[in-house]
């Protein structure tokens, strides 16, 4: 069974609040060696991943041809596809190689499909909060005052409300991810730091 990449983890931690030192340079302050044990814990299936190469144009039910359809029954839930076009889904039949499913996405080319675990919950969490970030980048450069003479800020529909949604999107998956992974009291105490130090907030004078 696949677990967690020391990739992986660092992003975890930096999402977290925590450094994303090398274990060997991590001071000895504050050590969490929670960090360690959740690495090889958090693993997939037992069931192998496979692939499809069934085309989805539309959304709806669809039956997908898998290289293989070991493991899988009616009622297992998949992950199909990968970033923006990742869903999971539940499959209502196995006949030959095929499955049958609904979808919500369409999909093409060759994509995995994976049956869902711990492995690829934490990792979908950590793929919305990476689809955050992107928002984010967007976002950022429409925020702010828009007149000074009279403070002015966007409106909901000039984005100005839409860094606040990301943000607390932000939180909500970073409080997901944290329960997942068994850190919230971590993420409660990092947050805390941060906020302290002035960075969680603003106000406006």
């Amino acid at each position: 069974m696949a677990t967690l990449t020391d990739d992986e983890m660092a992003r975890i931690k930096a999402e977290l609040f925590s450094n994303v030192l090398d274990l060997g340079a991590v001071p000895y302050i504050s050590v969490l060696a929670i960090y360690s044990l959740i690495r090889d814990n958090v693993s997939s299936s037992a069931v192998a991943p496979t692939t499809s190469a069934t085309a989805v144009t539309a959304a709806g039910p669809s039956v997908l041809t898998l290289a293989s359809v070991t493991g899988l029954a009616s009622g297992s839930r998949v992950v199909l596809d990968v970033d923006a076009s990742r869903e999971v889904v539940t499959v209502r039949a196995v006949v030959g190689s095929t499955i049958s499913v609904v979808c919500a996405k369409t999909h093409s080319g060759t994509y995995p499909v994976e049956v869902e675990s711990a492995l690829t919950i934490v990792r979908g969490l950590m793929a919305d909060l990476e689809a955050i970030d992107q928002q984010e980048r967007i976002a950022i450069p429409q925020a702010g005052v828009k007149r000074v003479d009279e403070i002015e800020f966007f409106g909901r529909a000039e984005g100005g409300s839409a860094q606040a949604s990301l943000t607390q999107h932000r939180y909500a998956l970073r409080g997901r991810l944290a329960s997942a992974t068994g850190l919230t009291e971590v993420l409660r105490e990092m947050a805390s730091r941060v906020s302290q130090g002035g960075v969680m907030g603003f106000e406006v004078y």
